[in-house]
């Protein structure tokens, strides 16, 4: 009874997750767009979509104005009831993010058929949510059971720019079931495989010319929409000038009200499409009434209109009737709902009507915008009030607002989608310089925003502003202050707790420079300054101190640990639990590096648990500490474990729609790759990688740069030595030596051992060794035993390469010293055949004290070919004999093998045998494959031990 009562609680969780998060959703975006008047029949079209449905994909392309969404809401409504399900969404931006179009999508279906999808959605939104692209083939494997037929329509695709949409999209088409059919309307074609699905005739497409008005259509919509009968010449004119645009045609026939203005009207109306349609515009407002034109002209500047915003900014009643008028006279007007609560005016028609209010009444524009904020701010849709503030440019009232939300930003509840955070900053960058001079809470809140989006050199120079600013102010109250003895004034406390705050962002940004020890000063000055209630504050200044004392010359993990327990310690008891959590996620990230494993998995796991009590408030920042959980699974190599832990992480912190969380979602795809790698999974490894370069597009480059260095750095390296892109590893290297370099020494240290891994793929095992001898000491002084491991197996590497098999031993011996305590594995079996080797040698070597198990354990970790590794020499040396594998190598590929042992890069291999460089990398992938091996170095050592190798070359 027990299990079954804990099941049910389970089901009542997901469900009521599922429930949040659909009332999260815009439900006017599964509604078709309701026709604001009388239609034309265009059967050629509408037949041309019904042979769609023998297509997977259907491909509406065409500016806007052509009436993409007109046809397809028509051709919906026209179906029969009973013929299939269909399943619309209007997409917007924000459906970039990949967690929230695929809710849509599947909410879309579920409406459809609640039975067959709700577990698949509320299996989508539980926290235990499978990777997207399993849920895409649980999706596939749901649509293959059915016996009904659907079609889901993506209105609007234009506006999704995001790639990871896009190949999750192109996923399904190319797997789409007979029971589903997919139909986009978009004005510009997506990156899709659109030219592989022509060539197998699985796509459907209507183009710009396909919707084009004929001359038999433009007849019947002045006959149907204006009741005047034009003689086929004028048709043809007609038909000509506008050349099928049925918005031309739209706002022609508006502008029409007798026969013979027809010629003057096209004869005005000449020139571009954006020409015609601001003159046609013109010409239909003259023909309203005043009240009518006064309306559409003062909501123009809304993206969604109700009664209420309406009444606000026009300053009077009546709105909900006259945007039922405007929708039964046809003035482009649509309803978003089946209540009339909510429209929007045709895109076109808006920008238009903006572009008329601009040229006849530019002076009430602001002032539109100003109520418009007002409205929002009274319901607290803060974001929305705060752009309109802006487009108003009445930047004090804007600042108000701001500051009104900067105590929040520390607590990242604020809630701004990543779209509006960047259109957010740029309206910041224009705020006047002495509106940003009089207001210190708001020149501290701007950098907060925009911290980790903006160069490093803005915000020094933000900072010195708002430094000086507050200075002066101390001073001057210094100056009126006739006796020490006077208490403090409250205006005095909050002027030296922003200026506490000023420096805390300063060390926070020198921390992760060249200098950073540089900024311990600045954290005493700041803790000096700071309220003792500004616990945001103090904990920025706590993890500052963590990478100061970690990774610049200081050098000392351990001081570095012991301040982050501290820190964490110190904000559960004062009960400031998300500060508690994001200092342990990051007292966990550095404490890997020192190598204790077991103690990392129990702050991670608390961390965890602290979210999950009853008492804290839920926040997605828990997936920052099960990133470093993930971590610790895939060491131990259980693999499918960790793949599950970051890939919850990595959608919970996508959730925190904030600047922070690029930096925490950065880590996310970092340790994603980790796993990807030692899954042997290239391709998705790749995929994260590539998300890491979109990251680095955001993010102030100092920042990035000491992010990366944990762990990106070296991976990146170790993916393009697995897929044989040893010219680009070598370019990076160049490029790296090249370039002035003010980073960490911690940065440095991590750049020189991912150099160190490309000169043992080129086979220059003394130079590795001198580079390692630096940073090894380095990394052992400053007690990072995570790291020692990594450098002494690549120490053994280089030992092993120049044949000096004592200290590769030794170098291994120390490695699984270090390792052994705290169950190491995947750091020896990922760096594969070299190391396994070794291991088994040493193994043999210590037969004499008694079994060893944990050697055991990690031998048997390796990939099947590599188990049971003692006498594998022998062996291969039989396999020599038997020549099985010489003769599978074809003589191109030994030729390829030959100079992969001499340490020639890609480019010069394909020099030397004159063949092209995509042609090289497609033999090394081959010598790769046949010998099991993942890169150089494993096949360079296969190819020796195999005696496939000329030595006297």
């Amino acid at each position: 009874m027990e299990g079954i009562f804990e099941s049910l609680q389970v089901k009542e969780t997901a469900l009521d997750t599922l429930i949040s998060w659909q009332k999260q959703l815009l439900t006017t975006k599964f509604y078709v767009p309701v026709a604001p008047g009388p239609l034309i029949s265009r059967p050629r079209l509408t037949t041309l979509l019904t042979k769609s449905l023998k297509y997977p994909l259907t491909l509406i392309s065409a500016p806007a104005g052509f009436g993409k969404t007109t046809l397809l809401a028509t051709w919906e409504q026209s179906l029969p009831e009973n013929h299939l399900l269909r399943a619309w969404v209007s997409l917007d931006e924000e459906d970039n993010d990949p967690q929230l179009f695929w809710t849509y999508v599947l909410s879309a279906l579920q409406k459809q058929q609640p039975q067959r999808f709700m577990s698949l959605l509320t299996q989508f939104q539980s926290p235990q949510a499978p990777p997207l692209k399993e849920l895409l083939v649980a999706l596939i494997n749901v649509l293959s059971e059915a016996t009904e037929h659907f079609v889901l329509i993506l209105d609007d695709y234009h506006l999704i720019t995001e790639p990871q949409v896009h190949t999750t999209l192109s996923y399904l088409v190319e797997h789409l079931p007979a029971q589903l059919r997919i139909i986009l309307s978009t004005r510009t074609d997506p990156p899709l495989p659109i030219t592989q699905l022509r060539a197998r005739r699985q796509i459907l497409e209507i183009r710009t010319d396909q919707l084009r008005c004929v001359a038999d259509e433009t007849k019947a919509f002045f006959k149907e929409t204006t009741a005047i009968q034009l003689s086929d010449e004028m048709i043809r004119e007609v038909t000509a000038h506008t050349e099928g645009w049925l918005v031309g045609l739209q706002l022609l026939g508006l502008s029409l009200s007798e026969q013979d203005n027809l010629l003057t009207l096209l004869q005005e109306a000449n020139g571009s499409q954006r020409y015609i349609l601001d003159y046609l515009t013109e010409e239909v407002l003259r023909q309203q009434p005043q009240e009518v034109q006064r309306f559409l002209l003062s909501t123009c500047i809304l993206e969604q209109l109700s009664p209420a915003l309406c009444d606000a900014i026009m300053q009077q009643t009546g709105s909900q009737q006259m945007l039922q008028w405007l929708e039964q006279a046809n003035l482009f007007v649509v309803s978003l709902d089946s209540k009339r609560h909510w429209y929007r005016y045709h895109a076109l028609f808006a920008e238009a009507l903006r572009y008329q209010l601009e040229q006849t009444q530019a002076d009430l524009v602001p002032i539109l915008h100003h109520r418009a904020s007002l409205w929002y701010a009274e319901h607290d849709q803060t974001t929305q009030a705060i752009l309109h503030a802006f487009h108003a440019k009445e930047w004090q009232w804007a600042a108000d607002l701001i500051e009104r939300k900067s105590l929040a930003l520390n607590a990242l509840s604020w809630g701004v989608t990543q779209y509006q955070l960047f259109l957010l900053r740029d309206w910041l960058k224009q705020i006047p310089a002495d509106v940003i001079r009089a207001r210190p809470r708001l020149c501290l809140a701007r950098i907060w925003i925009l911290l980790f989006i903006t160069p490093q050199t803005v915000l020094e120079s933000w900072l010195n502003g708002v430094e000086a600013m507050l200075i002066d102010a101390l001073t001057q109250d210094s100056h009126k202050q006739s006796s020490p003895l006077m208490p403090i004034s409250q205006a005095r406390q909050e002027q030296e707790n922003l200026l506490g705050e000023a420096i805390t962002y300063r060390a926070l940004l020198r921390s992760v420079g060249e200098n950073g020890e540089a900024a311990l000063p600045l954290c005493q000055q700041a803790l000096a300054q700071l309220s003792a209630n500004n616990f945001g504050a103090r904990a920025h200044i706590a993890v500052t101190q963590i990478f100061i004392t970690y990774s610049s010359s200081v050098n000392d993990a351990t001081a570095a640990i012991q301040v982050g327990l501290q820190a964490s310690s110190f904000n559960q008891t004062t009960g400031n639990t998300d500060q508690a959590i994001s200092i342990m996620g990051e007292t966990a990230l550095h404490m890997i590096g020192t190598g204790r494993l077991h103690e990392t998995q129990r702050v991670a796991q608390q961390a965890i648990l602290l979210d999950r009590q009853p008492s804290a408030f839920a926040t997605p920042r828990v997936g920052w500490p099960m990133i470093w959980q993930a971590e610790i699974l895939r060491e131990w190599n259980k693999l499918d474990a960790a793949l599950s832990c970051v890939e919850e992480a990595i959608k919970q912190l996508a959730q925190l729609e904030w600047t922070i969380s690029l930096s925490h979602v950065l880590y996310g795809y970092a340790i994603l790759l980790r796993v990807f790698l030692s899954r042997g999974e290239l391709d998705a490894a790749t995929s994260a990688l590539q998300e890491i370069e979109r990251i680095r597009m955001k993010m102030n480059q100092p920042q990035y740069i000491y992010q990366c260095s944990h762990f990106t750095t070296t991976d990146q390296v170790r993916l393009w030595l697995a897929r044989g892109e040893l010219d680009r590893a070598i370019s990076w290297a160049e490029l790296l030596n090249a370039r002035e370099r003010h980073d960490t020494p911690f940065t440095r240290e991590r750049e020189e051992v991912a150099c160190v891994r490309i000169l043992l793929a080129q086979t220059r095992p003394d130079l590795a060794l001198q580079r390692l001898e630096p940073v090894l000491e380095r990394a052992t002084a400053g007690k990072r035993s995570g790291h020692v491991i990594e450098m002494r197996l690549l120490q053994a590497q280089a030992y092993q390469m120049h044949q000096e098999e004592m200290q590769a031993l030794e170098a291994l011996s120390e490695a699984v010293r270090l390792a052994e305590p705290e169950g190491y594995i995947r750091s020896f079996v990922d760096e594969g055949l070299p190391i396994a080797t070794l291991l088994s040698q040493l193994r043999e070597k210590q037969h004499k004290h008694g079994p060893n198990p944990y050697l055991n354990t990690l031998l048997t970790a390796f990939p099947q070919q590599n188990k049971e590794h003692e006498g594998q020499s022998k062996r291969m040396a039989k396999r020599t004999t038997d020549q099985s594998l010489l003769e599978s190598l074809s003589e191109r590929e030994l030729q390829v093998l030959q100079l992969l042992a001499q340490g020639v890069s890609n480019r010069e291999i394909a020099q030397e045998l004159v063949i092209t460089v995509d042609t090289v990398k497609r033999h090394v992938s081959h010598i790769f494959s046949k010998l099991g091996t993942q890169n150089r170095i494993q096949a360079v050592r296969q190819a020796r031990e195999l005696g496939l190798l000329n030595e006297k070359s």
